[in-house]
């Protein structure tokens, strides 16, 4: 009988091993999952997106709100979005995201010599 009883403990513990093992991997796998998700949420919150630095563009990310001026790289908002219609209407071919990121400042550069937009300057074109 003890060695019955033996085999069967035996067979239990490989058992609760096994149990040990998939629950750490499915705990790491839960883990990692939940701070991929947390990462892009707090990239949506922020509005960034990052660009290769190996091209020499600035990553982007909305750090100034469009109700104050100059409009300028970093700027968001709907006020972004009326001059990014305008500039496409001089040619500029932009995505109207309302995010004044390098290819906004890019085309504010070229239609308007600067790369910044002055509230007297919006209030023209608006």
């Amino acid at each position: 009988m003890k060695k019955e009883t033996f085999k069967l403990d035996n067979k239990m513990l490989w058992i609760g091993a096994g149990l040990a093992v998939t629950a750490v991997g499915f705990g790491v796998w839960y883990f990692l999952k939940k701070r991929k998700e947390k990462q892009q949420f707090a990239a949506s919150i922020k509005g960034t997106t990052t660009s290769s630095s190996s091209s020499g563009v600035r990553s982007f990310s909305c750090m100034y709100s469009d109700s104050s001026f100059p409009l300028k790289f970093g700027t968001c908002g709907t006020n972004v979005k009326k001059l990014q219609n305008y500039l496409n209407s001089k040619g500029s071919g932009l995505d109207t995201d309302g995010k004044f990121g390098p290819k906004t400042e890019a085309a504010v550069q070229k239609v308007f010599g600067t790369k910044t937009v002055s509230q007297e300057k919006f209030k023209t074109i608006s």
